[in-house]
């Protein structure tokens, strides 16, 4: 059975290499990959078509910059395998992992082999300095087959809290690709395209055995959506919420098995979305953040989510607390039309108010700039306590 492994590279002539060398370290030995040379200004062309021509399984296709997710459509329209494989230019398939799941793909014949991820901390030379960060392989402890779409169905959201669907690094059969391709305008399109299968998956398997080792440099700029702002992040993550709710609800599944866990995600996803207001990368101004926290995050979708468990007062919490690390790192002035949310804040921390902090309070909390009225719950706390 042929495995197809799509490596997608863009100007990385120094850990590539690596990742290509944990292919053909492999004790497996029918695989083709395929590597897709994104438009690289560096090395990185030369040194993989050096590579291509000591192996006759490794294939380079050069293309314009078009980023990951369009290398990978390429590179699924080349692929002659049974089965394809994804793996970043920057990573490693474990040693033995190929054969595991060429193993498991030809016992089971399953439409999508659902491998689990270490993450490892590393230097610029790719030592680790913190093995499996996160623990994530800890959510998989037994290997499970589903041998029918019922099954598969009923345990997505075990895939889903287990971090298996969060990401492309899984055996995929190659009719499924063909038929759903990635999505090129979103960092989390690896995601979006697990649910985009979800319906056309007859039958699964997932490895408890780890397979793929998945690296966080602090010294460089590898990892593409690590310590970045993205405007369009809100609008992805409420998209993600509401294809999972709307899916899992056509699937006719008890709420109890995935309504926690959305609404859960959802909730962090506000607070991630406020830290990376916080990033260099950031170009927005204060008020602009400001209103970004207060005007646009809690929108109804968020509102709604946080209503569905019951949990609005965490939703208030996570902004506040947003709203006041991001007043103490950036000043601002008296004459901002967002200054009240400084006065928000102020009086709400005050352990003695009066007549002014409570005034201010309500003021804040039905300011026009404040139409979600975050502040209100401990406002009408305060009220019944005085």
């Amino acid at each position: 059975m042929l495995i197809s492994i799509i490596m997608p590279v863009y100007n990385n002539e120094k850990y590539f290499p690596l990742a290509v060398k944990s292919i053909v370290e492999q004790d497996y030995l029918q695989w083709e990959l395929i590597i897709i040379d994104d438009g690289s200004t560096d090395k990185t062309s030369i040194i993989a078509d050096k590579i291509a021509k000591e192996d006759e399984r490794i294939t380079v296709i050069h293309q314009s910059n078009q980023w990951i997710y369009a290398s990978l459509n390429r590179g699924i329209e080349e692929a002659k395998g049974d089965y394809i494989y994804f793996i970043n230019s920057d990573d490693k398939i474990e040693k033995g992992g190929l054969g595991l799941i060429a193993k498991n793909a030809e016992r089971f014949k399953p439409d999508v082999i659902w491998t689990k991820v270490l993450v490892h901390e590393c230097d610029s030379e790719q030592n680790i300095t913190a093995y499996n960060v996160g623990k994530w392989d800890e959510y998989v402890k037994y290997t499970s087959f589903y041998k029918n779409k019922t099954e598969v169905r009923n345990n997505w959201p075990y895939l889903l809290s287990s971090y298996l669907a969060q990401n492309q690094a899984n055996l995929y059969c190659r009719k499924l690709l063909r038929k759903h391709k990635f999505r090129t305008d979103v960092y989390a399109a690896d995601l979006l395209f697990n649910i985009a299968i979800a319906p056309d998956v007859n039958s699964a398997l997932v490895l408890k055995e780890p397979v793929y080792d998945f690296f966080i440099y602090k010294s460089n700029k590898l990892n593409a959506s690590v310590g970045k702002y993205y405007s369009y992040e809100h609008d992805m993550f409420n998209e993600i919420y509401q294809k999972y709710m709307d899916l899992f609800g056509e699937w006719k599944l008890s709420t109890d098995n995935y309504q926690k866990l959305l609404v859960g995600r959802r909730l962090k996803q506000v607070t991630h979305e406020i830290n990376s207001l916080f990033y260099k990368t950031c170009p927005l101004s204060l008020d602009q953040k400001l209103k970004q926290i207060l005007c646009k995050i809690p929108d109804e979708t968020v509102i709604a989510c946080a209503k569905l468990e019951h949990r609005e007062e965490e939703l208030e919490s996570r902004i506040l607390s947003g709203l006041r690390i991001l007043l103490l790192r950036e000043e601002i002035k008296q004459d901002s039309e967002m200054y009240f949310a400084y006065e928000l804040l102020e009086s709400l921390l005050r352990y003695e108010k009066d007549e002014e902090d409570f005034r201010k309070i309500e003021n804040a909390v039905w300011h026009p700039y404040n139409p979600a009225h975050i502040g209100q719950i401990f406002y009408n706390k305060l009220k019944r306590d005085r």
